[in-house]
């Protein structure tokens, strides 16, 4: 099975993008290290040493991995642990998170977002979720670009809302 890779360093973070979808459109479930879960799946990737969090939406698997661990390492052995995953058809639909809305906000951002603001010397602070409105903060670059408007609009309100539905409105913070 044909799966893609992304290597967000310095992040620490890979993006594996699955031929089939992980999770039903619009819902993304984030674990971290040391939570009990009830998914076979989650436990063996949290079984490779260093990973930190991991992110399953629709098609991608997002791991972040601590800064000790051997990423080719970590990239070869959640490869092998995917692969298992969609030859044998197991399903996610009934696990359960226990991730607050706004740290999904973060590790959306972190795997689908941040990479394409830092290539231009930018990021985004997530400041805040009430409600269904989230705040942001376009800081290094960002902050003052022309094309601000539609960073925010094209790919932040955009990715968020495909992945996070739950997010109503995606606020710029004057």
């Amino acid at each position: 099975m044909l799966i893609k890779t992304e290597d967000l360093t310095p992040k620490t973070i890979i993006n594996f993008y699955v031929p089939e979808a992980m999770t039903a459109e619009g819902n993304s479930l984030l674990f971290f290290a040391g939570e009990a879960t009830e998914s076979d799946f989650i436990s063996q990737i949290f079984d490779i040493d260093g990973i930190k969090r991991c992110l399953i939406s629709g098609n991608l698997l997002s791991v972040q991995y601590s800064d000790l661990a051997e990423k080719e390492n970590v990239k070869a052995l959640v490869l092998a642990e995917a692969d298992e995953y969609i030859t044998g058809k197991d399903s996610l639909s009934d696990v359960a998170d226990r991730a607050d809305l706004l740290a999904k906000c973060e590790a959306v951002a972190d795997a689908l977002i941040r990479p394409t603001l830092n290539r231009d010397k930018g990021d985004i602070a997530l400041l805040s979720l009430q409600n269904g409105v989230l705040e942001v903060q376009f800081t290094g670059h960002c902050a003052g670009c022309p094309y601000a408007q539609n960073t925010l609009q094209n790919v932040i309100v955009r990715t968020l809302k495909n992945r996070l539905p739950q997010i109503e409105e995606v606020k710029l913070k004057e």
